[in-house]
C-alpha cells in the first residue's frame, strides 16, 4: 500500500466520491430549506399583520420548491451516473481482466500480460500479474532448454554406452568419450589415468590443451572413490573410474572457470567417467577372456594331440624300428609293419587335418555350411570309426552368423556322441521344414534322461546350444532315452525368399 499514492488508491477515492455526494445533498437540501424558510417567514410575517398573502409570491414559493427538487433529483441521479462509472471504470474491468488473465494463464499461455489503466491498488496487482506471467515464460523457457540440454546429454550417454558395450578398441572408444564429455560440458583439459598394479597411474588418453604438471599422473594418488574438486580456485575436478568396488584409474577435468563444477555438472562428469570405467573394466575382460580361450584351446590342443597324432606318431615310431629289425631276417614281417605304419601316417595325417579343421572357422565360410558338415562326418569316420550316414540340401541361403550357430550346434552333438554317446552310428539332416531350416543329429547310442540332463556331467554343452539357438530366434529340441539313442533338432527361420 506504501507504494501507491494516497490519492490514486481505491479507498480513497471512493471515500471522496461518497463525501462529494453528501455535500453535493447537503448542500440542495441547505438551499431549499433557507429559500423555503424565507418564504414561510415572509408569510408568517404577513399573517401576523393581518395581511392577506400575495397570490404571486405564493407561486414563486412552489415554483421554487419544484425547481429544487427537480435540481436535487437530477443532482442524485448524476452521482449515480458518475458512481456506475467510476465503479466500472476503476472497479469492474480491472477485476474482469485480471479474471480473463488468469484463466489463460492456467490454460498454459504464458507471458500473457494485461494493460495497466490506473495506478491503483488494481493496477499494481496488473503490474505484479504481468511481472509473474513473464517470469513464468521466461522458467519455462529456461526449463524447456534444460531438457533439451539433459536429453542431449542423456542421448549423448547412451550412445556411449552402446558404443561401449560393442566397442572392443580401448584407445578409440576412449577419444570418443572425451570428445563427447567435452561437448557436454566443455573443460579446457581431461585425461584418463589406469591405475597400474603397482600403486602408479598411467596416462591412457588426454584430450584438450595439455593439464598443468601439478596434474601429472605422478603428482596425483587416488584417495577416494568421490569425486573431488582439487583447488576449488582452480576448475578441477578429479572423479575416480570406479566398477564392482574397484578403482580402474582417475579422471581429471580441469575448466577456467573456478566456480563451473557445481552439482549438476559434477554429476554428468561421473556419468561420463562410468562410462570410462566400464570401457576399462570390458577391455579387461575381454583380454582375460582371450587369454582364458587360447589356455582353454591350447588345453583341447593338447588333448586331441595326445590322444590321436602322439599315440599314431609313437605307434609309427614302433613300427619303423620293428621293421628295421626284420628288413634282413624276415622281410615279409618287415613289408607288414610297414604297411601299419603307412596305416598309421595316414589315419595321423587324417586326424591332423581334421584337428586343422577345428582351428579354421574360416572354412565355413569358404566351403559353406553344407561341406563343413560333411567334413565333420568324414572326421568321424576316420578318427572314430563310426559309421555316418546324411542326408543334406543344396548350400542354404543363410547369414553367416546363422550358418555359424548351426554349425557349432552340430559340432557339439557329434562331439558329446564321442564323448559320452558310446553309438556305432551317427545320422545328420539338414533339410527344409515348411519356413525353417531343420537340422537333425541322430546316433544309436546309450541315450540319457533328459529331466536330468542338465546337471549331469558331459551334458552342460546343452545350455550352450540352446542360448545359441535362442540368440538367432532357433528352436532346439533334444529327445533321448537311456539306452534309446539320442536325437538333436534344431530348428531355424529361413528367410522368406529362401522358404518360397
Amino acid at each position: 500500500m506504501k507504494d501507491i499514492p494516497f490519492l490514486n488508491r481505491i479507498n480513497t477515492r471512493l471515500t471522496l466520491l461518497i463525501l462529494t455526494v453528501v455535500a453535493v445533498l447537503a448542500l440542495a437540501t441547505v438551499v431549499l430549506v433557507v429559500r423555503g424558510f424565507n418564504f414561510a417567514q415572509q408569510g408568517v410575517v404577513a399573517l401576523a399583520q393581518g395581511e392577506v398573502a400575495d397570490p404571486e409570491a405564493l407561486a414563486n414559493l412552489s415554483a421554487i420548491i419544484r425547481s429544487t427538487l427537480i435540481n436535487l433529483v437530477a443532482i442524485f441521479l448524476f452521482t449515480l451516473m458518475g458512481a456506475a462509472v467510476f465503479s466500472r471504470t476503476l472497479l469492474t474491468e480491472p477485476i474482469a481482466q485480471l479474471v480473463r488473465g488468469t484463466r489463460e494463464l492456467t490454460s498454459g499461455n504464458l507471458g500473457v500480460t494485461l494493460s495497466v489503466t490506473s495506478r491503483s491498488e488494481l493496477g499494481l496487482l496488473a503490474e505484479n500479474f504481468n511481472a509473474m506471467s513473464v517470469a513464468l515464460a521466461e522458467a519455462r523457457d529456461l526449463l524447456e532448454q534444460r531438457v533439451q540440454e539433459r536429453t542431449s546429454d542423456l542421448r549423448a550417454l547412451l550412445e556411449l554406452s552402446n558404443s561401449t558395450a560393442l566397442s572392443l578398441e580401448l584407445l578409440p572408444l576412449l577419444d570418443k568419450i572425451l570428445e563427447r564429455l567435452k561437448a557436454a560440458l566443455g573443460p579446457r583439459s581431461a585425461i584418463v589415468l589406469e591405475a597400474m598394479p603397482d600403486g602408479s597411474l598411467n596416462r591412457l588418453a588426454t584430450h584438450g590443451s595439455p593439464l598443468p604438471e601439478d596434474l601429472a599422473p605422478s603428482s596425483y594418488a587416488i584417495e577416494s572413490r568421490r569425486p573431488r574438486v582439487l583447488k576449488r580456485d582452480s576448475g578441477r575436478l578429479a572423479l575416480p573410474l570406479v566398477v564392482r568396488e574397484r578403482v580402474m584409474g582417475v579422471l581429471l577435468l580441469e575448466h577456467g572457470d573456478p566456480t563451473f563444477f557445481g552439482p549438476s555438472r559434477v554429476r554428468l562428469a561421473t556419468a561420463f567417467a562410468n562410462q570410462v570405467a566400464v570401457a576399462l573394466e570390458n577391455t579387461s575382460l575381454y583380454e582375460q577372456a582371450l587369454e582364458k580361450a587360447a589356455y582353454d584351446e591350447r588345453q583341447h590342443l593338447a588333448r586331441e594331440l595326445h590322444d590321436s597324432v602322439s599315440q599314431a606318431l609313437y605307434a609309427i615310431l614302433l613300427g619303423t624300428h620293428t621293421a628295421q629289425r626284420q628288413a634282413d631276417r624276415a622281410p615279409e614281417k618287415a613289408k607288414e609293419a610297414l604297411a601299419y605304419v603307412e596305416s598309421l601316417a595316414q589315419a595321423g595325417i587324417a586326424e591332423m587335418r581334421a584337428l586343422i579343421f577345428e582351428l579354421r572357422p574360416e572354412s565355413l565360410q569358404e566351403e559353406g555350411l553344407v561341406g563343413v558338415l560333411r567334413k565333420q562326418l568324414d572326421a568321424l569316420e576316420s578318427r572314430h570309426q563310426l559309421e555316418t550316414s546324411f542326408r543334406m540340401m543344396d548350400e542354404p541361403e543363410l547369414p553367416f552368423g546363422s550358418k555359424q550357430v548351426l554349425f557349432r550346434v552340430a559340432q557339439e552333438s557329434l562331439h558329446n556322441i564321442v564323448k559320452h554317446a558310446r553309438a556305432t552310428h551317427v545320422h545328420v539332416e539338414l533339410l527344409p521344414a515348411g519356413n525353417d531350416l531343420q537340422l537333425v543329429v541322430r546316433d544309436d547310442g546309450v541315450g540319457f534322461d533328459t529331466a536330468t540332463a542338465q546337471a549331469a556331467p558331459g551334458h552342460l554343452g546343452l545350455t550352450s546350444m540352446r542360448e545359441r539357438m535362442a540368440a538367432v530366434a532357433g528352436s532346439l529340441a533334444i529327445e533321448s532315452q537311456p539306452a534309446g539313442g539320442t536325437t538333436v533338432t534344431a530348428r531355424l527361420p529361413l528367410p522368406a525368399e529362401a522358404a518360397s
